[in-house]
């Protein structure tokens, strides 16, 4: 018995000695703590070198995005034309200005002649049709949007067995809308919004490359024309890079 009271009697005596000297310890005025702490501390980035790490993890992601929507763009053109997207593309450009005046819709990329693209070439986001090259140097070529008012281009509307009627779509002038002109009211004939308008057969112009919906038809009054308005799909406004397409032989236009 008494060796356990000897133990204990040195437990208490411990513990009352190191909490003195925690105590006494904590007494220290703080600048005799500060190298303590400083070494108990885990090391700190520089400022510089954090903001190089933060820089470079932006970039990563904007390269990852990017890289994400160009996957994107050649697996549409690889599901709906059938072919390897090098087959089908000439050049990926690089939206570097944009023309929004009243009525006109245009945007400038940066490849050119030099790199294989040619006037009249469509120009897309994916499968969906944004506009048409109107202007070519060596390194650089101005596009026509579909919306631009002086826009003209072969459409085909879509039921669901098949083609319904072909027209010219003309730009409205306004972002994302158009109009089809040149649909002719035949007995039977039935156009409802909803319906798909892509590109007809052209010689410049893949078939089938995708334009917009109907938004709204109105059955033309003694046996006129439709009047049709149509919401596009691409906005180029929501991508930094195009597609310029290679223009197909005459004998491939057409599938």
């Amino acid at each position: 018995m008494p060796g356990r009271w000897t133990l204990l009697a040195l437990a208490i005596a411990t513990a009352v000695a190191i909490s003195g000297a925690l105590a006494a310890f904590l007494a220290l005025p703080q600048d005799l703590l500060l190298p303590l702490q400083r070494w108990l501390a885990p090391p700190r980035m520089p400022a510089e070198a954090l903001s190089d790490l933060q820089a470079r993890c932006l970039q990563l992601a904007a390269e990852n995005a990017a890289l994400r929507e160009r996957l994107r763009q050649y697996a549409e053109i690889a599901g709906e034309s059938g072919l390897p997207p090098p087959r089908v593309v000439a050049a990926r450009g690089r939206v570097v200005a944009r023309t929004q005046r009243t009525g006109r819709r245009f945007v400038e990329l940066d490849v050119g002649s030099a790199d294989g693209v040619v006037r009249d070439a469509p120009v897309v986001d994916g499968w969906r049709l944004v506009g048409v090259v109107v202007g070519v140097r060596e390194r650089r070529c101005l596009v026509r949007e579909l919306a631009d008012s002086e826009s003209r281009v072969p459409a085909a509307i879509l039921g669901p067995e098949g083609l319904i009627s072909e027209g010219v779509l003309s730009g409205s002038g306004l972002p994302g809308t158009a109009r089809l002109a040149f649909v002719e009211d035949r007995e039977g004939r039935r156009i409802e919004p909803g319906m798909a308008v892509v590109s007809a057969r052209d010689a410049a112009l893949p078939y089938g490359l995708a334009i917009g919906r109907i938004a709204q038809a109105t059955r033309g009054a003694r046996g006129e024309h439709w009047r049709i308005e149509v919401e596009l799909l691409a906005d180029s406004a929501r991508t930094d890079s195009l597609l310029v397409l290679r223009v197909p032989p005459p004998a491939a236009a057409a599938p």
